[in-house]
């Protein structure tokens, strides 16, 4: 019973094999078919990651812009800069759990980039982001992800006692 089992593909494969040498052809067609559909399919990834790099190119926002934004796309929104600015894995991370950290990136000299953003429906004349805030991002970001830089962004007033000028961070390539 073993040998009959053993013996099933070889009576298959033989006359299989035999045919394939007679119509040659056929596997000629099939290999020129999936050349023909591999090549469209790189040339169509290729387009798609051209078109992304010029759509986070030109990415820019004004403030209005960014005060109007639901708090998950400002997480995407600082993400997508991020990119833009040469941090090409950001990512974001955020949400319940997320232990501080909404946006991770690595930049081009190979820092990691924890950001935490703190947006407020109401802008600067709403409620300030609050010390806890940011000593739980201070203190979660670097032993928990592993970062070299630590940023809090936002759009909210500053904590009592903070300075009130804002300093500009940016991924440089």
């Amino acid at each position: 019973m073993k040998i009959l089992i053993g013996a099933l593909p070889a009576a298959v494969a033989i006359p299989v094999a035999r045919w394939l040498l007679i119509n040659w052809w056929v596997l000629l067609t099939l290999a020129l078919a999936a050349a023909g559909f591999g090549g469209v399919w790189l040339y169509r990834k290729a387009e798609h990651a051209r078109w992304d790099r010029t759509r986070v190119n030109a990415l820019r926002f004004n403030l209005p812009q960014i005060d109007a934004l639901h708090h998950r796309e400002f997480e995407y929104a600082v993400r997508d800069l991020l990119r833009r600015d040469g941090c090409s894995n950001a990512r974001q991370v955020g949400g319940a759990g997320d232990n501080g950290a909404d946006v991770i990136a690595t930049d081009p000299y190979g820092r990691v980039w924890v950001i935490q953003r703190k947006h407020r429906r109401n802008g600067t004349s709403g409620s300030a982001i609050g010390t806890p805030d940011l000593q739980r991002v201070n203190g979660t970001a670097r032993p928990l992800h592993g970062a070299d830089v630590v940023a809090v962004v936002t759009m909210a007033a500053s904590p009592a006692g903070a300075p009130n000028s804002p300093t500009p961070c940016t991924c440089t390539s």
